[in-house]
């Protein structure tokens, strides 16, 4: 037990702490400094891929912010083409991010994801020179062919990189440090959109390319695990459709692509809700944004403590659901209110919908790194994102739909996003049995 310090002696030459001429408290910023610093972990495979995400965050951030105003301005491209041409990228992501992943676990995770991000390098060099429509969409369809592999190949690199019992802290960091860089891009891109010339959103479109190799570079010299790599032979059999018949990972992919709702609620929901149906000012929005991007940065590592266990992801999926839920409840009631009351209920939902985020982040990641089966990590880890890819397809429709309908149908979302958060501990229990069932079976065979 600790022995409190009784003497009447001040503790330094000041008095302490906060006294007259002693050492003054930390400020909320220099505390905030430190946490950001304790980002910065002490291992090489770990500050290689805390730079990987700075990198690709930073150049995704920077280009987000031009790459629409360029299109239009720059290349005179129409709203609805931009639009077709999103779509079609979106649409050809969606149906190649397992079988990329499948020839990933082939030929090795860490070859292929280099390889995607030197192909999207290689699109974003082009991107500044396009020069009508048709070769947009082209280039979209280019880009759309590996765009959505590298996110889950990148995760399936972080399990061969650290040990097991840090792979979703790693995550966590990594979550923290893009939501750094992508406000650090934003800020780059901004340059760009003030000298509103073709030559300011080239730069910032080329440096993104630039990023894209400098990652490639990272990712290749990257010291891996010991037995981290699979030996050719077990590289050659895993290319298999096998990861759609394991009916329990597929229901949790599922269960955790309705959680990542919150991604639709922040950008499209909370937006035109304040917009279209509350009395609050419509910088409520960037209010809402703000206060996301830092508790997540601050929280994003906390909320993942304990998650490289099953039963604790399990829960905070759980959990997640139910602070998306409390979301809901408190933007059904945001028409009622005055502005003033309003604000307050909207900057409260953007604490609960922050809190699911970071709950859902850690849950899936501890759910698909525990579930995956040894040798095609990388198919499975892509199926669980790729149902993060069909709810950015199918909720931006369902939140216009709540919006058009009220109060009531922010409450039944939020009664299905608990309820999917609820069903998550149930099924990792039937996929874990599914999986002793199958080795009692193969031990029993042998």
């Amino acid at each position: 037990m600790a022995r409190k310090n009784t003497s009447a002696e001040p503790t330094g030459a000041g008095g302490g702490a906060g006294a007259p001429g002693g050492p003054a408290a930390p400020t909320p910023w220099a505390r905030l400094g430190r946490r950001l610093a304790a980002l910065w972990p002490p291992g090489r495979a770990e500050r290689g891929l805390v730079a990987m995400a700075l990198a690709d965050a930073t150049g995704t951030g920077a280009f987000l912010s031009v790459s629409v105003v360029f299109l239009t301005r720059s290349v005179g491209l129409s709203a609805s083409q931009v639009a077709v041409g999103l779509s079609l990228a979106a649409g050809v992501g969606l149906v190649t991010t397992v079988p990329v992943a499948m020839v990933a676990d082939r030929f090795g995770p860490r070859r292929l994801l280099v390889l995607v991000t030197l192909w999207r390098a290689a699109c974003f060099v082009v991107y500044p020179f396009v020069p009508d429509f048709t070769s947009f969409v082209v280039l979209m369809v280019l880009m759309g062919l590996v765009d959505k592999a590298a996110a889950p190949l990148g995760q399936v690199l972080v399990g061969m990189a650290v040990p097991e019992d840090a792979r979703v802290r790693t995550m966590a960091v990594m979550g923290a440090v893009r939501n750094c860089g992508y406000a650090g891009g934003a800020l780059l891109g901004s340059l760009a959109l003030l000298v509103d010339h073709w030559s300011g959103y080239a730069a910032v479109i080329l440096a993104n390319a630039a990023s894209f190799v400098g990652l490639a570079v990272i990712a290749g010299r990257l010291p891996l695990r010991p037995g981290a790599t699979a030996d050719a032979s077990r590289l050659r059999r895993t290319l298999s459709f096998d990861v759609f018949k394991d009916r329990p990972y597929v229901v949790l992919a599922l269960l955790n692509g309705a959680l990542t709702m919150h991604i639709t609620l922040l950008s499209v929901g909370i937006p035109m809700w304040v917009t279209q149906e509350s009395q609050a000012p419509r910088s409520t929005v960037s209010a809402v944004v703000v206060l996301n991007a830092v508790l997540a940065v601050l929280f994003q590592v906390r909320a993942s403590r304990g998650a490289e266990e099953l039963p604790t992801a399990a829960r905070l999926m759980r959990t997640a659901g139910l602070a998306l839920a409390g979301c809901c409840v408190l933007l059904a009631a945001v028409p009622r209110l005055p502005a003033v009351p309003a604000v307050a209920v909207l900057l409260a939902s953007a604490v609960a919908l922050t809190a699911g985020e970071l709950l859902q982040s850690a849950g899936g990641w501890g759910v698909s790194y525990g579930l995956a089966r040894k040798g095609q990590e990388s198919a499975y880890v892509s199926l669980f994102w790729l149902s993060v890819g069909l709810q950015q397809v199918i909720a931006p429709l369902v939140v216009a739909l709540v919006v058009s309908r009220g109060a009531l149908a922010w409450l039944l979302v939020g009664a299905v996003l608990a309820a999917a958060g609820a069903v998550a501990p149930r099924s990792v229990g039937w996929a874990v049995r599914d999986r002793e069932t199958q080795r009692h079976r193969h031990d029993e065979e042998n």
